[in-house]
């Protein structure tokens, strides 16, 4: 708590003085040659647990490259001075673009400035609390045609049939196209180049694509005219790796032409039929034109697309595995869920979301304990100050959910699953930059709603015709993502059928 108190001081003396970054306190750890870098890359979720416990609000890493200057906030009243009160100060960070941008090239996820800010006036529409509901029939038409094809007593990975589900509902909302068929290819091209992003972060080479990107932006104002363009055109290629090396490598340039022949199809297939007739967002983007009048590329609408596929089906899938993990072994907390799934029945509707509360916290609580985007870093833009501490130019500066969501000062036990933290009596208690799956501020990711709808739907069916036994203990691996290790191993029991005659949904209809 001293710790704390020394922060809130600071910040109540923060208009008045500064200090410096080399005054911060240093995170635990670190230790050896590559310092926090080598425990980041091989001990991640070790390291993550040493930040959870440590009273620290704001500390350095010890990264052992010239220039480049890291830190990490711990305390939620920080994460809403970055994320909200100077959000406009900090970027997207260069490593995570640079691991991304095999994949996301510059979509929503990865891109700054006024490009982020065009691309997510065009898409907010869509993702708009009222504007969801009309979803809820293909998600529920979705996680039923998922279900049809299990056979009673199966066994299999969760992850797998969640991922199936959840890709089937991005592709059908998000872009009115049945993916269901390709749903595994297009997943193991998915995990492939999300592997690699994962194994990338932070290893030497990426590094040093980093700063020599850096440097050449650093040049190019004070560059000749007939230089100019040569420069820019450098730094514009060390946006993504130069070249692609060894098996792992191979592995993505075959993952990312797979994504990229199945992104184009869907392009050519629109323009052939016209964008006229949906209102979905593969239509907005190419019907969207800019200042000029100019349509995007489809490099663009590419980068979109896979941007939203990632982030359309990643948490709710990998959250629906976790739930039902700790659901299972938590008796009391899925019979409250199951008498909710009877309740709606196996084809419930956006009005029955309110009925499915216990379902939504155990969503919830999956994401607390284990938040699929588990660490983010933003990258500040000049000199600014963060509590109370003076932060050089480009400094990297990390926050962990998955260290958050542990933080014994705000969440009580935490290692504990309980639904009930997220009543709102109990919500109310906490700060509301406590709870961070999603982000926070004007970068929160735009599809939460449809996240938390998608979930609630989706159980609600499962529970209701099938009956859930976990086959063994399963542990985060912590990637570009933190997925179950084991792929979360259950066995399936069909249920009788319910007392409420289904309802049919054609997935093929839009409601």
């Amino acid at each position: 708590m001293r710790a704390i108190a020394r922060f809130l001081d600071r910040g109540a003396a923060a208009s008045l003085e500064h200090v410096k970054f080399d005054d911060m306190p240093m995170a635990p750890g670190g230790h050896g040659f590559m310092g926090h870098n080598g425990e980041f890359r091989h001990n991640r979720l070790g390291l993550l647990a040493q930040l959870a416990r440590s009273p620290e609000p704001i500390m350095r890493l010890k990264i052992p490259a010239p220039g480049v200057t890291a830190a990490v906030v711990n305390e939620p009243e920080l994460v809403h001075e970055m994320l909200v009160d100077q959000g406009r100060s900090f970027d997207k960070s260069d490593m995570l673009r640079f691991a991304l941008f095999p994949l996301a090239g510059e979509g929503l996820f990865t891109s700054n400035g006024a490009l982020w800010a065009s691309q997510r006036k065009l898409m907010a529409p869509l993702f708009h609390p009222k504007a969801l509901e009309r979803y809820a029939g293909d998600m529920v038409g979705c996680a039923s045609r998922t279900l049809d094809a299990w056979k009673p007593d199966e066994t299999f990975e969760l992850l797998r049939e969640t991922t199936r589900l959840t890709m089937s509902v991005a592709g059908k909302t998000l872009f009115d196209a049945d993916t269901f068929g390709e749903a595994d290819e297009i997943g193991r091209a998915l995990t492939t180049a999300l592997e690699w992003t994962g194994w990338m972060m932070g290893r030497p080479w990426a590094i040093v694509h980093v700063l020599a990107r850096r440097r050449l932006e650093a040049l190019l104002p004070k560059a000749p005219p007939a230089a100019a363009p040569a420069i820019e055109a450098a730094a514009s290629r060390l946006r993504g790796p130069v070249a692609l090396f060894g098996p792992r490598g191979r592995e993505l340039r075959a993952a990312i032409r797979r994504l990229d022949e199945h992104v184009q199809h869907m392009i050519d297939q629109r323009r052939a039929a016209g964008t006229s007739e949906t209102a979905d967002l593969l239509s907005r983007l190419l019907d969207a034109r800019d200042e000029s009048g100019g349509a995007m590329s489809d490099r663009q609408v590419r980068d979109e697309v896979l941007t939203l596929f990632v982030a359309g089906h990643e948490t709710t899938a990998t959250g629906l595995a976790w739930t039902m993990y700790y659901a299972c072994r938590h008796p009391e907390v899925y019979a409250a869920m199951e008498r909710e799934a009877d309740d709606v029945g196996p084809s419930p509707t956006a009005a029955d979301l309110p009925k499915l509360g216990v379902c939504l916290r155990a969503f919830r609580e999956a994401l607390r304990l284990q938040p699929p985007v588990y660490m983010f870093g933003r990258d500040s833009r000049g000199h600014v100050s963060l509590g109370g501490y003076d932060l050089p130019p480009r400094t990297n500066v990390l926050t962990s959910p998955w260290a958050l969501h542990r933080l014994e000062r705000v969440w009580p036990d935490p290692e504990r699953f309980d639904p009930d933290r997220f009543l709102p009596e109990n919500e109310a208690k906490r700060h509301r930059y406590a709870y961070l799956p999603f982000g926070a501020g004007p970068r929160v990711c735009i599809g939460n709603h449809f996240a938390y709808m998608e979930a609630a739907l989706a159980l609600a069916v499962m529970m209701s015709r099938f009956r859930f036994e976990s086959l063994g203990e399963d542990e985060p691996l912590p990637s570009a993502t933190l997925r179950p290790k084991r792929g979360v191993r259950v066995r399936v029991t069909a249920r009788a059928a319910h007392k409420t005659k289904p309802r049919a949904h054609d997935v093929s209809a839009r409601p």
